[in-house]
């Protein structure tokens, strides 16, 4: 037991005596300086995939207001929304809090489709109309505050996005056959989110984005006139992984 005790003595002296806070405490006669982790890098490219929701708004205004005498508003259900994000990000110092700024592509597909019936045999009007939106691509600057791990960022730039659709007469009373709401539209696009990374390099963001494209008129068989505008709302969560 003596010997026991007496080899326990030896290796605890020898590991104090061998440690860094021991001798930094003999040798300079000063406490050790805490050891401190360097903040977060957010510099670099990165990919990744999203999935989240997606609410499409389309106002149709008749503009001789011959075939119905109002808008007709559209609002779709929230619908599944999924895709991608790849960008880069730069940030301007290693400061724990600091400022990022970047560019960002990002490409979303779903099928938020909207049907409904308007007026009736015995009205002046019987509509069938129907709507889908199908991609949202967006190409957004990125800007935003890093603390640390935690970023807090502003999108915006424009959108592209695919909507198609059709308002048909059924009534039998010759004020048009068929509106053709089919559109492939430039606009803005106006985000932000947070970003959190949880791994040097795997983060995990939410972002919201307010999408207006632009507005456009569509004709009748009868040379009636439309105007169409659209408003699209996504909300996605996202997954993130930075190369370098």
């Amino acid at each position: 037991m003596k010997q026991f005790k007496l080899a326990a003595a030896l290796v605890v002296s020898s590991a104090l005596f061998t440690s860094p806070t021991f001798a930094y405490n003999v040798f300079k006669g000063e406490a050790m300086p805490a050891v401190t982790m360097p903040a977060y890098n957010w510099t670099g490219f990165y990919a990744g995939l999203n999935i989240g929701m997606v609410n499409h708004t389309m106002n149709i205004t008749d503009n001789q207001a011959t075939t119905f005498f109002a808008t007709i508003q559209q609002v779709s259900n929230p619908y599944l929304s999924g895709g991608f994000q790849l960008g880069y990000r730069k940030q301007l110092d290693l400061n724990r809090a600091s400022g990022v700024y970047g560019l960002e592509f990002s490409a979303n597909f779903s099928d938020a489709t909207y049907n409904k019936d308007y007026g009736s045999p015995f009205a002046l009007y019987q509509l069938s109309s129907t709507n889908s939106l199908k991609d949202v691509l967006l190409l957004q600057a990125i800007g935003g505050i890093a603390a640390d791990r935690t970023l807090l960022f502003l999108a915006a730039g424009m959108s592209w996005t695919n909507i198609t659709g059709s308002i048909t007469n059924t009534s039998g009373i010759p004020f048009f056959t068929t509106i053709n709401l089919n559109q492939k539209a430039v606009g803005t696009a106006f985000g932000g989110g947070v970003e959190y990374a949880f791994t040097d390099a795997l983060s995990f963001r939410f972002k919201v984005d307010a999408i207006t494209p632009n507005s456009y008129t569509t004709n009748d068989g009868a040379g009636d006139s439309f105007q169409v505008t659209n408003t699209i709302w996504q909300g996605t969560f996202g997954l993130n992984y930075k190369f370098w």
